[in-house]
């Protein structure tokens, strides 16, 4: 950063230098300098004042009076006397130009002539051409710079799509380009730091399924001689393969976030059909308050996980009743799930949305679940640009607010804009 500062500041420094010296110069030679017709006609009455000796020597477009004859200022009146030239104008403008002949009271008189041009309207367009030149010096010191950073600002959104097939061309002239050759090195780190994470995922958890297949054989075959030890045995390995399954599900959602596809579709029904499945496991007391044909484009299937797991949640760690509500405003939509248990600490609630974190001692592996639910949701409402909201319910438990857009494809066609 130093050294971008530095550079900008000379670009800058010997711009404004060079271009003030050389205006300067050029205005001295060709605005101000310039001849017009006034000047040109002070001149020549100076060679005239010089060449005749007699009044009468005059030629005839000179007109002599005495010098009694006007009023003069007595400025005017001491250049007369000093034998200079008197420039006065007309009513309409014209200039006048006055001397003595002969150091007598007699006085000549040429004109009229054409006032001196205004030389204003050139040196502002001279000034406006040498702040162009300026802004045209810091475009092109600027240009690398600024393809730098637009490649910067597209590798980052091949990553947050999950693109891991990243490649960068920093311009040598950049004052950056030592930070976006790093940025390239650290982005491809990365890519390579995913791509071994999702296959190493894949790879344990299909191959911890073999021998957890013949153990779950020979547990059944020993069933007979201690059924109690083995269906303790039994349920480790359950557990074992409910922990593979979620790890399976969201190490897929990493390779799912490049393809989804969005749709229109009515969010109410989405959700009643989700209720229906629940109340066929729980008996629990459900007060649904859903708006009817509630609009959405999103991708279908994720956003049914979303409310199965909220749903779920709200079932094993409620008492007895859970509140569900949908209501739309503009271009937002709020799901509100809410349960009668013992809620979640406020300290906590920006932690149960990480991996495998399980915060409070009510919410033990006897109730189900590794962990991975409410991650699941966080990593699906971030891909719709929604949020997710605990707070606590006036039943007494937990209350998750999502909020979601209605249209998640414009959000996301600005962000890859």
């Amino acid at each position: 950063m130093i050294r971008l500062l530095i550079s900008l500041y000379f670009v800058v420094f010997i711009s404004i230098v060079l271009i003030n010296q050389s205006s300067e110069v050029i205005w001295q030679s060709w605005g101000h300098q310039a001849p017009d017709e006034l000047r040109h006609a002070k001149e020549v009455a100076k060679t005239l004042q010089t060449s005749i000796s007699s009044i009468k020597q005059l030629p005839n477009p000179v007109k002599t009076f005495h010098v009694g004859d006007i009023a003069w200022l007595p400025e005017q009146s001491a250049t007369l006397e000093a034998g200079g030239i008197v420039t006065t104008f007309t009513e309409d403008g014209h200039a006048l130009l006055t001397f003595s002949v002969d150091d007598s009271e007699q006085l000549a008189q040429l004109g009229p002539f054409l006032p001196a041009q205004s030389q204003l309207a050139k040196k502002y367009l001279f000034k406006l051409f040498s702040f162009a030149v300026l802004a045209l010096l810091l475009i092109l010191w600027l240009r690398p710079l600024w393809l730098d950073l637009m490649q910067l600002k597209r590798v980052t959104g091949q990553l947050a799509q999950g693109h891991l097939d990243i490649s960068i061309s920093p311009s040598k002239f950049s004052a950056i380009s030592s930070l976006t050759s790093q940025f390239h090195a650290m982005a491809n780190k990365v890519a390579s730091l995913m791509s071994d994470q999702k296959q190493l995922v894949n790879a344990v958890s299909h191959e911890l399924r073999t021998p957890l297949a013949r153990l779950k054989f020979a547990l059944a075959m020993l069933a007979s001689k201690d059924p109690k030890e083995v269906q303790a045995m039994s349920q480790d390995v359950q557990e074992m393969e409910l922990l593979i399954d979620e790890m399976l599900g969201y190490a897929r959602l990493e390779i799912a976030a490049e393809t989804l596809v969005y749709q229109q579709f009515n969010l109410t029904i989405l959700i009643e059909s989700q209720i229906d499945k629940l109340q066929r496991t729980y008996c629990k007391d459900l007060h649904v308050a859903l708006m009817p044909n509630v609009m959405i484009v999103a991708n279908q299937h994720y956003l049914a996980r979303v409310v199965q797991n909220l749903l779920l949640n709200a079932c094993k760690y409620g008492d007895r009743e859970i509140h569900v509500s949908l209501l739309e405003n503009n271009q937002q939509i709020e799901l509100i799930i809410e349960d009668d248990g013992q809620g979640i600490k406020p300290e906590d609630r920006d932690k149960v949305f990480s991996p495998f974190v399980r915060v409070d001692s009510s919410r033990n592996k006897a109730s189900g679940g590794v962990g991975l639910g409410l991650a699941i949701v966080q990593k699906i409402l971030n891909w719709h640009h929604g949020q997710c909201e605990i707070r606590s319910s006036q039943l007494g438990g937990a209350l998750f607010a999502i909020g979601l857009p209605k249209d998640a494809t414009r959000l996301k066609a600005k962000d890859l804009a």
